[in-house]
This record gives structure tokens, C-alpha cells and sequence, in this order.
């Protein structure tokens, strides 16, 4: 018995930590189902997921996810029958070493707010709590016509290869992430069939930027208006826009994750009838 690294899953790997997962969670009663798409991580070459398997069968897994250059976000799981046995220490022993390959100084924890035994991996290695996200769910009505509340002065383009430059500056400037981060995740966005992201116009000057990623349940991120457009509509407008267009591909429920000091936001997906499913703690160690 070893540990076993993978950069891409093959369909029986992706099928085994599935399982894994639905596993810990029916234990646990937990929900969260991390998303297993290595082609997001800021450095393409990483490897992603870390396995004990015994006799075939996978008792302990880690996934890495890399949005940003300097830390990367670990989720683990362990079947109940092989805990307190030392697998995830090994594992993010594993991890921390390819890791360091990469000058990537920071690991986030990501746990989820019921977790008893994340709470207690988090404290035991010694990770701070940071931030806290809510995932919000909302029922797609069919007998509702979302368009009926579309505002008259603006326009929705595709972002493509030809805007792509424009896209960067505007998302740039709503999240005030570095450039060449921006520049890198919005060019692996359009390469990713499974994703399409959408510019805000209003008389010709963009002013917002929303993506939808359609693989599996349909979910909304990188949602976000520029300031000075911020508070006559625009954001319910852009929302509006993606819950009408995700209706008319034959999607009924789409989901997305706020945190949860964005008071705007998060009163804009309530106000519309989004509901908090549940919640995901970030707790943040330097290696």
C-alpha cells in the first residue's frame, strides 16, 4: 500500500474519489462535492490528487486546487473505518513536497461549517481561520419570464479572443487581482468547453463580467460590477441575464458561492431568491 499521484483522472480514478467522497459525506452528513478539474490550477503541471488505495479500493484521498500562483486550497477525505491511522498526514505530506516545486508558500483548508473532523485537522495542523463562503442554490422557475425584467440600456457579448484584453481590465478592476493571474485564468476559461463568460455593457463601456461554468450542476462565478456602476441595477440586471439564458439551454437549478462579508451580494442572491445551502470554512497554513 502507497500513495498513488495523478496530474489527470482517468474515468475509473475519477469514479473511486467520487465514491470516496460520497462515502465520507453520507457519514458525516456533509454536502460539499469539490469540483475535480485539474485544468484550473494556475500551474498547469501540478499534480492534483493524492490516493491510498488498498487491494483496489481507495480508503484516502487529497485533491489540490490552484487558483492563484502563491497557494493552493487541499480537501481530504478518508474512509470512517481508516481513520486517526495517519493517511492525510501522509498524503499532505506528499502534497506539501510538490507544492514546494512550485514556490507555492500558503495551503487553504477548505472545511465545511459541520465538519467535526475537518475542524479537528484544520486546529491540528495549526491552520488559521480566514474567511467563510456561502453556497447559495435557486430553483430555475419554468413558469417564470426573466426576461421581463431585463433593463433596456445595456448588452451582453461573449467574451471571446477578440475581447479578451477588455475582459482582463474589467474583471482587473472589480476584484483588484494581479494582471498576469487574471490574464491566465480567463484564457484557460475560454479554452474550457464547459465554461462561457459574459461582459456587462452599458452604452458601449463595460462595466461587468459573469461566468458560467455548465459542467454538472450549472454554477455562476467571477460575477461582479465595476464600482462605479455599483447600486442602480446592473448586478441584478447581469443576474437576471444569466438565469434567463441558462433557462433557455434547459437548466433548472444553478448554484454559486459568495462570502460571506459581501453584504451587497449576498443580499442581491437572497433578494432573488437564492438560499444558503451551506457553509465552507478557509482555514490558511504557510509551508
Amino acid at each position: 500500500m502507497s500513495i498513488i499521484t495523478f496530474h489527470t483522472l482517468n474515468e475509473k480514478q475519477r469514479g473511486d474519489i467520487n465514491q470516496l467522497i460520497t462515502a465520507c459525506n453520507d457519514y458525516d452528513k456533509l454536502k460539499r462535492l469539490p469540483v475535480l478539474e485539474e485544468d484550473d490550477n494556475y500551474y498547469p503541471e501540478l499534480k492534483s490528487y493524492y490516493c491510498f488505495y488498498e487491494e483496489e479500493v481507495l480508503i484516502s484521498a487529497l485533491i489540490l486546487y490552484q487558483p492563484f500562483p502563491d497557494e493552493a486550497e487541499i480537501s481530504a477525505y478518508t474512509l470512517p473505518s481508516h481513520r486517526r491511522q495517519g493517511y492525510f498526514k501522509s498524503l499532505y505530506g506528499k502534497a506539501v513536497k510538490e507544492l514546494k516545486k512550485f514556490h507555492i508558500s500558503i495551503v487553504v483548508l477548505v472545511v465545511e461549517n459541520k465538519s467535526i473532523t475537518g475542524k479537528a485537522c484544520a486546529e491540528a495542523l495549526k491552520a488559521k481561520a480566514g474567511r467563510a463562503d456561502y453556497l447559495m442554490s435557486y430553483e430555475i422557475k419554468a413558469d417564470r419570464n426573466y426576461k421581463e425584467a431585463f433593463l433596456k440600456n445595456f448588452t451582453v457579448e461573449q467574451l471571446t479572443g477578440n475581447n479578451l484584453m477588455e475582459g482582463i481590465e474589467v474583471f482587473r478592476q472589480i476584484f483588484e487581482w494581479e494582471q498576469e493571474v487574471v490574464q491566465e485564468m480567463l484564457k484557460l476559461s475560454l479554452e474550457d468547453s464547459n465554461t462561457q463568460t459574459f461582459l456587462l455593457r452599458s452604452k458601449e463601456a463595460a462595466i461587468g463580467i459573469l461566468s458560467l461554468h455548465l459542467g454538472g450542476t450549472a454554477s455562476i462565478y467571477g460575477f461582479g460590477i465595476r464600482e462605479r456602476y455599483r447600486g442602480v441595477g446592473f448586478g441584478k440586471a447581469l443576474l437576471v441575464w444569466a438565469i434567463s439564458a441558462l433557462k433557455d439551454m434547459g437548466r433548472h437549478k444553478v448554484v454559486l458561492q459568495v462570502e460571506s462579508e459581501s453584504g451587497e451580494a449576498l443580499q442581491l442572491y437572497k433578494t432573488f431568491g437564492f438560499t444558503i445551502v451551506e457553509q465552507y470554512d478557509y482555514h490558511y497554513k504557510k509551508i
